[in-house]
């Protein structure tokens, strides 16, 4: 019987972790970095592993800088002089969506808004007047308190912008600034430059790997690894049409068979697959196998909605 108990209350607690909303720690300080816990007055040294709460603040000084760790797999770096507040993390099991809320106060940050394939994500950074908000993007924000105005700037995915009660999207290679109280347009979104790109694709590199991005090279031999790309979002209208790509590694380098179930009764063969959705929670299987019978699978999460504002 007490082995019976173990058993289930080890169950109970893998379960109730899956339920859980990403912790939040601070995964590198350098420099003068604090911290200001939620109600409190002073600050305090900032050490690294330390967890964050709700309302909690974090400040890199001069010549300083940090990086914050989502437990799912985000990351957010800040940069000399900046302030950012941990506003809120929840997660909403129904929808197998984490939600991120942070209070950019000033300064600079590099934001990776990521999370596993088999969940969704919603980040949104608030900057006084301003807010900007992703489904999962790797971006740049630079945040002028004294004329609360910012530009963003997205190395993969896409950002969106509440610029005057209009959206405005800025996608990957684009960025973007917005003003407190002044209409954006789509032709205030432009293209980055050579320079710009470069250095926040290193500062992506070095913060590590990243979930969203086509990282399964073509080649043969050894373990046949499936990896679902070509996927811009996995979140969208109702119709919702997404294209999808197979990246394959390993195994003898041909392909007898790839095979794509939508989650919705429909399928489709080859490489290269299309489909379109209609509203619902969605879950996308390939199926490969090599001329070897060697097989491998991958899977993505698809959520259509009326109207998911990215």
């Amino acid at each position: 019987m007490k082995k019976f108990v173990v058993l289930v209350l080890l169950v109970w607690s893998v379960f109730a972790w899956a339920q859980d909303a990403s912790s939040v720690r601070i995964a590198q300080s350098d420099g003068q970095v604090e911290i200001r816990r939620s109600g409190a007055t002073d600050w305090k040294p900032a050490k690294e592993g330390e967890l964050l709460e709700r309302g909690d603040r974090v400040a890199a000084g001069d010549k300083s800088a940090a990086v914050l760790m989502w437990s799912n797999g985000s990351m957010a770096r800040l940069y000399p002089n900046t302030e950012l507040v941990l506003a809120g993390v929840s997660f909403d099991l129904e929808k197998k969506m984490e939600k991120t809320i942070l209070d950019l106060n000033k300064g600079r940050v590099f934001i990776k808004a990521q999370i596993p394939e088999h969940l969704f994500m919603e980040m949104k950074v608030r900057m006084g007047p301003l807010e900007l908000r992703t489904q999962g993007a790797e971006f740049a924000l630079v945040y002028d308190a004294a004329q609360q105005r910012y530009t963003a700037s997205t190395v993969l995915g896409r950002v969106v912008a509440d610029a005057g009660g209009e959206l405005l999207r800025i996608d990957e290679g684009q960025h973007a600034s917005v003003a407190a109280g002044a209409k954006a347009s789509k032709d205030d979104v432009k293209q980055m430059d050579d320079k710009l790109k470069q250095s926040l694709a290193k500062v992506s590199k070095d913060l590590g790997g990243s979930l969203l991005a086509d990282e399964v090279s073509a080649g043969s031999g050894g373990t046949l690894v499936a990896k679902i790309g070509g996927v811009a979002s996995r979140r969208g209208n109702a119709p919702f049409k997404v294209n999808f790509k197979a990246l394959v590694n390993g195994g003898s380098g041909k392909l007898k068979l790839i095979r794509w179930d939508f989650g919705d009764g429909e399928s489709a063969m080859g490489k290269d697959a299309e489909h379109v959705f209609t509203q619902g929670l969605y879950v996308v299987i390939l199926r490969i196998e090599d001329e070897n019978g060697a097989k491998a699978s991958a899977q993505t999460g698809i959520s259509v909605e009326a109207d998911c504002g990215c």
